[in-house]
């Protein structure tokens, strides 16, 4: 994955990452956990990255697991 952003109006540095599908996971594990621990408030831009974030990994456990773990039907 590789996640760019463009310089905004404030003159931010952007950084372009490139993550593996664990890191991902890992990362969302993170926020989770934190999340959990902490009452956190992220502005847009945060929450922007989450959102995504939280996408790929939904790809990555559906691809994973298949559709079953997407739509909790776990009656074989």
């Amino acid at each position: 994955m590789i996640m760019k952003d463009n310089d905004t109006m404030e003159n931010q540095i952007s950084h372009e990452v490139k993550l593996s599908d664990r890191q991902i996971e890992f990362l969302v594990k993170c926020i989770d956990i934190s999340s959990s621990i902490e009452d956190l408030k992220p502005d847009f831009s945060e929450s922007e990255i989450i959102r995504k974030l939280s996408e790929l990994n939904d790809e990555i456990q559906e691809t994973k697991h298949g559709q079953d773990l997407m739509y909790n039907d776990f009656n074989y």
